[in-house]
């Protein structure tokens, strides 16, 4: 790491506030040591990074992502997560949870040791790793989505010991369907070890829902997807979730899983602050188009910026984080700030880490995306390193 302080300046800087204000950041050591507003006298000796004409902001996080360029998380091992990273930093994102899949004990025991190391050992220039989210097995077989079936089974004390164990401080997340077997009494132990239980690939109906929400659960896990639909006599899981204001919406906005007034009405019912952009990107991502096996086995067909199984459904999505923003901002239903704080602070709030991740303030990690006026990625900053820079024809 470079210990000589930077200033990035000349442009306009998200801060924590929400609001888009022309100033200068200062950062040392992987730290944001200040917000200058008069740039001209400011940090003398530090080294200028020019942002004229760009945006300033904070680093996006992906809090279920699963992996890209035919690597996967579930391989558990350094040259997975260096490639997968290598990726997502040119989409902007600085830290993310290394999201698995449905598998068998050993496949995910195998998974999780090696993604426990990646959390407490982080490298230099690539993503961070802030925990695990575990999607599956222990999710309902009426609704897989991409999940392969064989491998969805209900929890029993002996698995859930065994995750417990392997993964340590570094399970965050667990994807969970309320109205399997013994899933309530395991969404009480993960919630009481502070591990966030996330409502997902479930058949659940509203009082089913409501029950686990009671228990602690406090996140929807892709939200519409893998759930039943609203009916007007049957509620269901969606209605619960957007009716409860503790809960945070995880939003795959490729332009595929969301129509637009989908995505306005669930603004209007919950806000912006409870919805978190996620890419649930999977191992096909900057592949190209073409007939894929999945990691797990699934096979897919990529074709026009869609991943979709064999019959058709929506199998994850080919976006990275400054899509999802990028998309957003198009579809003029947020403000430029509101749409990058939902991929960045709301899910810094999501999973506990905004205390040092997730907005620009003093004292918080440097990672930082400054974004071209079509917001494509210019920089990717991760704890004060420059991971990615775009190169441009002159």
């Amino acid at each position: 790491m470079n210990h000589s302080a930077k200033l990035l300046h000349g442009g306009q800087v998200l801060l924590e506030s929400g609001k888009l204000e022309y100033c200068g950041v200062l950062y040392r050591s992987g730290r944001i040591l200040d917000i200058q507003f008069d740039n001209r006298d400011a940090a003398p000796n530090a080294e200028r990074i020019d942002c004229t004409g760009k945006i300033v902001a904070p680093g996006l996080i992906d809090t279920h992502v699963h992996g890209a360029l035919g690597r996967n998380f579930m391989e558990g091992s350094p040259d997975a997560v260096s490639a997968i990273s290598g990726f997502m930093i040119k989409g902007g994102t600085t830290s993310c949870l290394a999201t698995t899949i449905s598998a068998n004990p050993m496949e995910i025991e195998n998974a999780l040791r090696g993604l426990l190391e990646a959390h407490r050992n982080p490298v230099p220039g690539q993503v961070e790793i802030l925990g695990t989210h575990l999607e599956g097995p222990f999710i309902s077989a009426v609704n897989p989505g991409a999940h392969i079936e064989s491998n969805i089974r209900t929890v029993c004390d002996q698995e859930l010991n065994q995750i417990l164990d392997t993964a340590q401080e570094s399970l965050k997340v667990v994807t969970l369907a309320p109205e399997t077997a013994n899933a309530l009494n395991a969404a009480s132990s993960f919630v009481h070890r502070g591990i966030h239980v996330s409502v997902g690939h479930t058949a659940a109906d509203f009082e089913q829902t409501r029950s686990a929400l009671r228990l602690g659960a406090n996140r929807g896990t892709h939200l519409f997807s893998g759930m039943p639909q609203i009916h007007h006599r049957k509620p269901g899981a969606v209605v619960a979730l957007l009716l409860d204001p503790s809960v945070f919406l995880e939003m795959t906005v490729d332009g595929k899983h969301f129509d637009p007034a989908i995505m306005e009405l669930v603004l209007k019912i919950a806000g912006a602050r409870r919805c978190v952009l996620i890419t649930d990107g999977t191992d096909v991502r900057g592949l190209g188009d073409g007939s894929f096996r999945r990691w797990e086995g699934m096979e897919v067909i990529v074709q026009d910026r869609q991943s979709r199984t064999q019959k058709g459904g929506l199998a994850g999505s080919m976006i990275s984080m400054s899509d999802a923003v990028k998309n957003l901002v198009q579809m003029s239903i947020v403000p430029v700030g509101g749409a990058i704080r939902m991929a960045s602070e709301n899910p810094a709030r999501s999973i506990g880490v905004f205390d040092r991740k997730g907005s620009i303030s003093p004292g918080k990690d440097a990672d930082f995306v400054v974004f071209n006026p079509d917001f494509t990625v210019n920089m990717t900053i991760v704890r004060g390193d420059i991971a990615y820079k775009e190169e441009r024809l002159q």
